[in-house]
């Protein structure tokens, strides 16, 4: 099996195309082998197949192409390979890199480079030869706008390379003809490239053209000087300072008598992953036009010293001149090393003797900068504090490389010099286990995957982490890697890497953390308290319990040392292992008030804004009961319901966290009430399990709170969920539990909800005559009481009831007087929900014009409502009326954005409806194999649904396929409905 994206977008298996859909189909996939294993946010998608647009706009289609892909994949075999990342507004395809041609370019031409820098050029040849037979044709051809275009750039730019060191490998095993042929197309689509004018005049020399060689270097140098307004670096007797391959000879401006320094750190020997980062060092290492000077940053024990002594000992051969190297101390035990030391080191390894070192830093300096003047020289700086103290370092030769190295962001280089900064990145999970096995043993490894698997994510990537576990393993030889996962996931940051206590995670961490300005330390271990995965200005603020401002100022601090990173404007993502860690150091150093006080700071925070929230997005909904005062916190405050609702998005995926936190720390009553609070809104999208999960902690937490009232809503909410979730049994003894609650405690508004809801179990379960006689004793009292939202909810019931009977008319009034007091509420959500029900009673009586124009207004109401259950049955609806007025596209397009809807709310029955519809328009348009397969797909789905609405809907089903005029006995292949199937 083979994915290319060198070329159109494809899935081969066994040499044979597997259809993929159309072209954005094919571009979602090809967005995602691009980033093979590694999640992928919606925006940089959006960005990439529909430029210029909107992403919450396109969200919707997103749903859509992810779930055909889902579909095309499944069919060609490649199972549950297509995820969303839950909590990070981000999709991931979870295939190895290897099976896609792009990734197995990089890492052959990785390879090439690497036997290149070793003079073994039949191999490296052999290796570019392989990997530019993956070339197809232009890559990524489905992505579009700038965004589209650059990856394409970079990605010809890497062929560019490839087609460069090949040459390069070529000429140094004197082929010079083949030389020249592979050169003449590269010169005339580049004809500025000094690499391939040098390339092309020393295969002239090769052959023995000097005069052609000469004619070639004055008709190079006018062109260039003309297109550039410089002179280039081009000459008939001048060998390139970085051509691309392994180089002879020393600089003849140098004198023998000064030394080759070789100061760069071993190699690691088992070094693992980062190609991708490989071949863009070689990329900016090898192109005049991007400077002399390249930075590595990234988190602490992230591998930055193993990547740079990776590349420089693989590059060894375009720095025939030496290496130099300094850990400059920036993180560690012992003062930073000053720029003055540092240069006597430099000079000392380049021969000067001791006693000829100027003593005045600006001679020495000048020094420096003279020895290394023409010479091909690797520097690297290694644990570098700051731009200033880099700067003092970086020679001033252009023939040197500079490679400068630090925790920090050097914004200082990059925004004064323009240097070139790579971000060094934890290891994707193959890489984890692939270096885990190294240590470990294959055999070993291969006996408990599932263990292996385990570690490699409790490492969270990062290789000091990967090896001290891995040391650990190894040095238990007879213990199994099950029981050694479960070992180390308590007690991960107590191991030791080696016999020093510097080789340990704690130290690695502290030094960070350590150089850190008070406010900035305090956050960081004030995150140990954090239970989430992102956290934004204000809840650090609630933390710290300090201004907006300075918050702000803490959290850059980090993201710049690189303890956490920006996720979005005024949000921050913390990694995991590093979050554990000031967790750990939290629970063993921290005080005890302080800590409490802090937690209490934030929960409170947290109730207190999502109070707001709802307050925006249900207005006629009643806070919970007894919340706490806002003394020591300030909530953020929304101006509209759309900021509100941003709010509630990027906090869905810290919410489960921060509930089982509170329960967990004693605070009972935030638990409950953060969860009941947000239930509603959370209860319109995404899979209804996360919410069951939560509500079941608030549940736990409302007894251990003894809060009898939040007891009986909480049950009342999570019998919502079961409901919502078709387990109607389950909901009815839920709901049964909550109404004996509230008459226990006289809680009047919980009867009523408990009493509405077990009317509306009555519906779904066919008990019709005694759900409406519930449903009338609950409107009497809510209007009794004046309680409009209740008052609108149990007209809507009713009109379902009365629908249900197919007493059209009186469904029709009911929602009709329901919408109306809806209006009345300011309930938009009341609104969308009604004019469905009025498009559902209008397609059932075979009104379509009425039905499209009654679902119009939850679709255009969905931005600020978003409710994707409503817009999913809208849609439904809408799709049937299409298809009713014959218009069949129209239908296709409506049923398949409701089956991706149905898919991402994980609710099998309104996938399966979605599916029935796109059966009927496929069958209508003649389309029969398709009509075959979405059958098949339905059926398939209605085997995780409720047993009633999967027997009713499957009838149904069969009954459209056996529409066809093919079909007598029910469509071939597709199973006929089990005998109890019935309404």
């Amino acid at each position: 099996m083979e994915f290319t994206i060198l070329g159109p977008t494809e899935l081969r298996i066994k040499g044979r195309s597997i259809p993929l859909g159309a072209a954005k189909q094919r571009g979602l996939l090809a967005v995602l082998l691009y980033h093979a294993g590694d999640p992928v946010r919606v925006e940089a998608i959006v960005e990439l197949l529909w430029p210029n647009r909107d992403a919450e706009a396109c969200r919707t289609l997103l749903y859509t192409l992810a779930s055909r892909l889902r579909a095309a994949l499944r069919a060609a075999g490649v199972l549950d390979a297509l995820e969303r990342v839950p909590g990070t507004g981000a999709y991931r395809l979870d295939v190895e890199p290897a099976m896609v041609d792009y990734h197995r370019f990089r890492r052959l031409t990785a390879q090439a480079r690497y036997a290149a820098s070793r003079n073994q050029h039949d191999h490296c040849v052999a290796l570019l030869t392989t990997a530019l037979e993956l070339w197809r044709n232009d890559p990524l051809p489905e992505l579009r706008g700038a965004r589209g275009e650059h990856l394409r750039r970079d990605m010809r730019e890497q062929l560019l390379a490839a087609e460069k060191l090949l040459a390069g490998s070529d000429l140094a095993s004197g082929r010079y003809d083949r030389v020249l042929a592979r050169l003449e197309p590269l010169i005339a689509d580049n004809q500025f490239d000094e690499v391939l004018a040098r390339l092309q005049v020393a295969a002239l020399h090769g052959v023995g053209r000097i005069h052609d060689a000469r004619e070639f270097v004055v008709a190079f140098s006018r062109r260039y000087r003309r297109k550039m307004r410089t002179d280039p670096d081009l000459e008939m007797t001048k060998a390139p300072a970085r051509l691309p391959v392994a180089s002879h000879g020393s600089s003849a401006s140098i004198a023998e008598t000064i030394p080759v320094p070789r100061q760069l750190p071993h190699d690691v020997p088992d070094f693992t992953g980062h190609d991708g980062l490989l071949s863009e060092m070689d990329r900016l290492a090898t192109d005049s036009g991007t400077g002399n000077v390249i930075a590595l940053t990234g988190m602490p024990g992230v591998g930055k010293t193993a990547f740079a002594t990776r590349w420089g000992h693989a590059r060894s051969g375009w720095f025939p001149e030496g290496e130099l190297y300094l850990n400059a101390e920036a993180h560690s035990r012992v003062p930073p090393v000053q720029p003055d030391d540092a240069l006597r080191r430099f000079l000392v390894g380049l021969g000067v003797a001791a006693d000829r070192i100027p003593d005045d830093a600006t001679q020495r300096r000048e020094l420096y900068h003279r020895l290394l003047d023409g010479r091909r020289v690797l520097v690297v700086l290694d644990n570098i504090l700051d731009s200033d103290q880099a700067r003092q370092l970086i020679p001033r030769s252009a023939t040197t490389l500079t490679i400068v190295i630090s925790r920090n962001r050097l914004s200082g280089l990059s925004v004064r010099h323009g240097v070139r900064s790579l971000t060094i990145t934890p290891l994707p999970q193959p890489d984890r286990t692939s270096l885990l096995a190294r240590i470990v043993g294959s055999e070993r490894a291969e006996a408990r995957p599932a263990a292996l698997h385990t570690l490699g994510r409790l490492s969270g990537g990062l290789p000091i982490a990967l090896r001290i576990i891995g040391e650990h393993l190894a040095s238990q030889p007879n213990a199994a890697l099950d029981d050694l996962a479960d070992e180390l996931g308590d007690r991960l940051f107590d191991i030791d890497g080696d016999d020093s206590d510097e080789f340990t995670l704690r130290t690695v961490f502290a030094w960070s953390v350590d150089s850190l300005a008070p406010l900035p330390a305090r956050l960081f271990w004030s995150l140990g308290l954090f239970p989430g995965t992102t956290i934004g200005v204000e809840a650090a603020a609630a933390l710290l319990d300090s201004e907006l401002v300075a918050a702000e100022q803490a959290l850059d601090r980090l993201a710049r040392a690189h303890l956490i990173n920006h996720e979005s404007r005024g949000r921050y993502r913390i990694h995991d292992l590093l979050h554990r860690y000031a967790t750990d150091r939290d629970r063993t150093d921290g005080p005890s008030a302080v800590r409490r006080a802090a937690l209490n700071r934030l929960f409170d925070w947290y109730v207190l804004t999502a109070t707001n929230a709802v307050r925006w997005l249900e207005p006629q909904r009643p806070a919970v009961p007894d919340l706490p005062e806002p003394v020591s916190v300030r909530p953020m405050e929304f101006r509209e319901d759309a900021a509100a609702l941003r709010w509630c998005e990027a906090e869905r995926a810290n919410l489960a966290s921060v509930v089982r936190a509170a329960a967990r720390e004693g605070f009972f009553r935030h638990a409950w009430q953060i969860v009941n609070e947000l239930h509603e809104v959370y209860d319109r999208s995404g899979p209804q399990n996360e919410l069951r999960d939560m509500l079941q902690v608030a549940l736990d937490a409302a007894v251990a709170d003894g809060h009898l009232l939040g007891q009986a809503g909480t049950l009342a909410n999570l019998g919502a969920v079961s409901f919502a979730g078709h387990d109607y049994e389950r909901a009815d003894d839920i709901f049964t539990r909550a109404l004996s609650l509230a008459k226990q405690g006289g809680f009047a508004d919980i009867q009523l909800i408990c009493l509405h809801n077990l009317a509306s179990v009555h519906l779904r379960t066919g008990r019709i005559p005694a759900a409406v006689e519930v449903f009338r004793q609950v409107l009497h009292a809510c209007r009794e009481a004046g309680n409009l939202n209740g008052e609108a909810s149990t007209l809507t019931h009713l009109g379902d009831a009365h629908r249900q009977l197919r007493q059209f008319d009186d469904a029709r009034r009911l929602y009709r007087e329901a919408l109306a007091v809806s209006e009345r509420s300011g309930s938009l959500r009341g609104r969308s929900l009604n004019h469905v029900r009025l498009a559902e009673v209008s397609a059932l009586t075979e009104r379509p014009e009425a039905a499209l124009a009654q679902t119009q207004v939850p679709l255009d109401l969905h931005g600020r409502v978003n409710d994707d259950v409503i817009r999913c049955d809208a849609l439904i609806i809408r799709s049937e009326a299409w298809l009713r007025l014959g218009r069949h596209r129209d239908a296709l397009a409506d049923a398949t954005v409701a089956r991706a809807l149905g898919e991402e709310l994980a609710d099998p029955l309104r996938q399966a409806r979605a599916l029935a519809v796109l059966v009927a328009a496929l069958l209508a348009s003649g389309d029969r194999p398709a009509a075959q397969a979405r059958g098949r797909e339905a059926l398939d789905v209605l085997d995780h649904a409720g047993q009633r609405d999967q027997a009713t809907l499957r009838s149904r089903l069969l009954t459209i396929l056996a529409a066809d005029g093919d079909a007598r006995d029910g469509p071939p292949d597709i199973p006929e409905a089990p005998a109890d199937a019935g309404a």
